[in-house]
């Protein structure tokens, strides 16, 4: 994170988002960079060199894949949506959290469920309609700053099961299609 007290500009960079799926030569990772103004997100971008794919976004401008302005989908139906999550590992604390359970509930009503390892292209793929739903717990500010801006400029909503006052703190973030984000929230919620 670079700040600049001066104009109230902080960029928030993850120079390598899926840092495990790099270094096991899986060709899904991302480099993301959001730029935050006075406390809000104003920008942001994600960048998957592999497949040459820019997902963008300027508050008030819309989203962008490339140079094509992209949607999230307008599934509604939990039986037909394909949901990202992040997946608790070694000594992760989300594994005390009830993640197994949520995970159990979710694949009970989902299409599918999907662990891709990269959460700034988890958001992406939501902004492009590529899934309809996400949740992790334990993403930092850099994982996620850049894909929620992407995704509300695509339509869609992201939030805190703890709170949405402060959307970058630790916590489970849930992000969806306007639909699929209520339902999930509620699926979570319940455990």
């Amino acid at each position: 994170t670079v700040e600049s007290r001066a104009t109230n500009y902080r960029w928030i960079i993850d120079p390598l988002d899926g840092t495990t799926n790099f270094l096991h030569g899986l060709p899904h990772w991302a480099i993301s960079i959001a730029l935050e103004q006075q406390g809000e997100i104003v920008a942001g971008v994600v960048y998957d060199p592999a497949k040459e794919e820019l997902f963008t976004a300027e508050k008030g401008g819309g989203a962008y894949l490339n140079d094509r302005r992209i949607r999230v989908s307008r599934r509604n139906d939990m039986s037909a949506a394909l949901i990202g999550c992040g997946l608790p590992v070694q000594n992760w604390k989300g594994r005390r959290l009830g993640f197994a359970r949520q995970l159990e509930k979710v694949s009970d009503v989902a299409a599918g469920v999907r662990r891709l390892g990269a959460a700034a292209l988890d958001l992406a793929y939501i902004a492009a309609g590529r899934q309809d739903g996400w949740w992790e717990y334990g993403t930092k500010p850099w994982d996620v700053a850049a894909g929620l801006l992407i995704i509300k400029e695509a339509g869609g909503r992201f939030g805190r099961m703890e709170g949405d006052e402060d959307l970058l703190a630790e916590g489970t973030h849930v992000a969806g299609n306007p639909d699929i984000y209520l339902k999930l929230r509620t699926i979570l919620s319940e455990v």
